[in-house]
């Protein structure tokens, strides 16, 4: 019963994600394109500063790298929802440099969020890393919860998704995060919206 409650509740999902308008989003430099819904707008690199520098981690040190980091992705969008004050969920692309082949893609996505999972509290698998692949492209997934804080030291609950593309001596990373309290229907929308990631060979 449990396995057809979801199936139901992707399909609705789906559904209502591409009912409403989207629209193409091409980096042709790269050769990368997405398609994101209409009531999901573009974060700008002050307002992805911003957002950063509101987040604690546990260790003071991890905190103080993260905040002076001047790493950007290259596109970032949030969902725009009136009834979110404080939260928004946000869908990233980074290209990030890694010493990892990812010959075999789920133990070496497994290492690296083993380094990840460093910094953060409280973190837990919710789907174990493994292989997929999206139009064409293998990649890696994992979907798992931790703890931020904010500035007070108050503790939000989340959960964050994140996809590997491995390139030759880099990988292009999408992540995103998203309040664990009834988050499956968001992931549901976010895992849309990156099945319409594409990798286009470039001349």
């Amino acid at each position: 019963m449990k396995q057809w409650y979801r199936i139901f509740l992707s399909l609705m999902y789906t559904s209502m994600l591409f009912a409403n308008p989207i629209k193409k989003v091409e980096l042709k430099s790269l050769g990368l394109s997405i398609e994101t819904p209409n009531h999901w707008e573009e974060v700008t690199d002050e307002e992805f500063r911003d957002s950063k520098n509101q987040i604690h981690l546990e260790s003071k040190t991890f905190t103080k790298l993260l905040h002076e980091s001047k790493e950007l992705p290259l596109f970032s969008i949030r969902k725009v929802d009136p009834n979110l004050e404080e939260y928004f969920t946000i869908i990233n692309i980074k290209a990030l440099t890694t010493e990892l082949e990812f010959k075999n893609i789920p133990l070496d996505l497994r290492t690296y969020l083993f380094r990840v999972s460093m910094a953060l509290k409280k973190f837990d698998y919710l789907i174990e890393p493994k292989a997929v692949r999206i139009n064409g492209n293998l990649a890696g997934f994992a979907l798992f919860s931790h703890t931020i804080m904010d500035e007070a030291q108050n503790e939000t609950k989340v959960v964050s998704a994140i996809w590997v593309f491995p390139r030759k001596g880099y990988f292009y990373m999408i992540g995103s995060g998203m309040v664990e309290e009834n988050f499956e229907p968001v992931f549901e929308e976010v895992k849309q919206i990156v099945n319409t990631f594409k990798i286009e060979k470039t001349k």
